[in-house]
């Protein structure tokens, strides 16, 4: 069974504030790729976006915590993307699929940036992770939900010591719409789009 690294649970342990940032995190426009079969992979990537000025926030650590709101999705692993977070060779990305809480609706993401170096700028476009899903064949139509927990969801200025506001409100990174094409997909997307200009 994996577990946290010591490195992380020293992050966690000097965050009394909060810096300031203006940042979301939400899917990326690839949100719904992999292959139309209801079997097979797909997966979005968790990219950054900036919401306000920009602003150097410093990031040093972060912690995903991805959830399911249903069964009839299956959570399977998230990996480190292109264009990732961290510019730093040193870098580490490390995930915790299902079998470390053996909860199958459960996936933890654990990143470090470079330890002694300089923390990193988040810049808008950057990705945090690649999270990988299938839909089971006997789900039900309906909307299903993956989500990051903000119980568990945490980004760390190594600047400041602090934590990074980062938006991550909206109710359901991806909806899905079992079918075996993408197409209620799109349409979903769309409305999810047009709801957040209004609000």
């Amino acid at each position: 069974m994996k577990r946290f690294g010591p490195g992380l649970a020293c992050v966690l342990a000097m965050t009394p504030g909060v810096a300031s940032a203006a940042l979301s995190i939400a899917i990326g426009p690839d949100a719904f790729s992999g292959p139309a079969d209801r079997q097979g992979e797909r997966y979005f990537d968790l990219v950054f976006q900036e919401t306000g000025p920009a602003t150097n926030e410093g990031l040093f650590a972060y912690v995903l915590a991805l959830r399911r709101n249903l069964t009839g999705i299956n959570l399977v692993r998230a990996e480190k993307p292109e264009n990732w977070v961290f510019a730093s060779p040193s870098a580490s990305f490390l995930e915790h699929g299902p079998e470390f809480s053996n909860k199958p609706g459960l996936i933890v993401v654990e990143a470090v940036g470079d330890i002694l170096g300089a923390s990193q700028d988040i810049v808008g476009g950057t990705k945090a992770a690649r999270v990988f899903y299938t839909i089971d064949p006997n789900a039900g139509m309906g909307y299903y939900h993956i989500y990051l927990d903000p119980a568990g969801t945490l980004f760390v200025s190594g600047d400041t010591g602090e934590a990074i506001p980062i938006d991550i409100s909206d109710p359901g990174l991806v909806i899905v719409w079992p079918e075996p094409t993408a197409t209620p997909l799109i349409a979903v997307a769309g409305v999810l789009a047009l709801r957040r200009r209004r609000a």
